[in-house]
C-alpha cells in the first residue's frame, strides 16, 4: 500500500514529467510570493492614484515610475496586478479544495459501494457535467452575488463532477484488487478499507485532477471577474482589469490589457504544467 513518503518520492523523483512539474511549481511559487509580499512589492496601493489628477483622465504608458503604465484613474497597473494576485489565488485555491473535498468522498463511496447509490450519484454528476463550465459558473455566481467567496463556490460546482468521475473510475479498478479482497477477508470495516487501502491508490489521480481543475478555474475566474461577478471596480482583479482596459484599447493603451492577460496566462500555465507533469508521471488520462 502506498505511503505518504512513497507518494512524495514518486512525485519529485527523477521520472518522466519532473521538468514540467518543477517548472509549474516554480511559477506558482512566484505568484504566491507576490500575494504574500504584496504590501512590500507593490509600489502603490491597488486604488491609490499615483499620477497627478491632470494626467489621470487617460491611461499613461509605462515609464520609470510605472513599469506597466497606469489606468484611466491613475492606478498603477503593476500594483493592481500584485494585489490582485491575492484575490485570484484565493478564489482558485478555495474552489479547487472545496470541489475536491466534495467530489473525492462522493466518488470514493460511489465506486466502492456501487448499486443504486452509484447510479443516482453518477446521474446527478453527469447532469451537472453536461453544462459548459463557464455557463454554469456564471449562472451560479449570478444567483449568489458578486464576491470572491461566492465566485469560488460557483467554480467548485463546476469541478465537483470532474473529481467525482475520475475518482470513481479509479476506485472501480482498485476495488477488485487482491489486497482489498484480503482486507475484506480479514474483517476490516469498509471505512478502514476505503481510507487506508483504496484512497492512497487513487491519490495520484486526485493530484492530477486538482492541478488541471485549478488551471481551468483560473481562466473561468477571469471570466467571472470580467463580468463583474468576483469583485467590483476599483477592487483589483486581473479579469476585471482586463475588461476595464478594453475600453481604452482603441486609444492605444495596450498595457492596460496586455499585462493582466499575461499574468492570467502565466498562472494558468503554472498549474497546467503541474497537472501535465503529474499526468505524465502516472500516465493518467484526464477529462475537462
Amino acid at each position: 500500500m502506498p505511503t505518504i513518503s512513497g507518494i512524495t518520492q514518486q512525485i519529485f523523483g527523477r521520472k518522466p514529467g519532473r521538468g514540467l512539474l518543477l517548472t509549474g511549481l516554480a511559477i506558482i511559487l512566484a505568484f504566491v510570493i507576490l500575494a504574500v509580499l504584496a504590501p512590500w512589492i507593490a509600489p502603490y496601493g491597488p486604488t491609490e492614484r499615483s499620477v497627478p489628477s491632470s494626467l489621470a483622465a487617460s491611461p499613461q504608458p509605462p515609464d520609470r515610475n510605472h513599469i506597466m503604465g497606469t489606468t484611466e484613474l491613475g492606478y498603477d497597473v503593476f500594483s493592481r496586478i500584485v494585489w490582485g494576485t491575492r484575490i485570484v489565488l484565493y478564489v482558485v485555491a478555495f474552489s479547487a479544495i472545496l470541489s475536491m473535498a466534495i467530489g473525492v468522498p462522493l466518488g470514493l463511496v460511489s465506486g466502492f459501494y456501487g448499486g443504486k447509490l452509484d447510479r443516482i450519484l453518477s446521474m446527478v454528476m453527469d447532469s451537472i457535467y453536461a453544462f459548459p463550465g463557464i455557463v454554469l459558473a456564471l449562472a451560479v455566481a449570478s444567483v449568489l452575488g458578486p464576491s470572491p467567496t461566492n465566485a469560488a463556490i460557483s467554480l467548485s460546482v463546476v469541478y465537483v463532477p470532474t473529481f467525482f468521475r475520475m475518482v470513481r473510475g479509479q476506485v472501480l479498478e482498485v476495488r477488485e484488487s487482491l489486497y482489498v479482497e484480503a482486507a475484506e477477508a480479514l474483517g476490516y470495516p469498509n471505512t478502514h478499507i476505503m481510507l487506508y487501502h483504496v484512497l492512497p491508490n487513487v491519490a495520484p489521480t486526485i493530484l492530477v485532477v486538482f492541478g488541471l481543475a485549478a488551471t481551468d478555474a483560473i481562466l473561468t475566474e477571469a471570466g467571472l471577474a470580467f463580468f463583474g461577478l468576483t469583485v467590483s471596480y476599483p477592487s483589483p482583479d486581473w479579469g476585471l482589469d482586463l475588461r476595464v482596459g478594453l475600453r481604452y484599447l482603441d486609444q492605444g493603451a495596450w498595457w492596460a490589457t496586455l499585462f493582466p492577460g499575461i499574468v492570467i496566462t502565466l498562472l494558468a500555465l503554472g498549474f497546467a504544467l503541474v497537472g501535465e507533469g503529474l499526468g505524465e508521471r502516472y500516465a493518467i488520462r484526464t477529462e475537462r
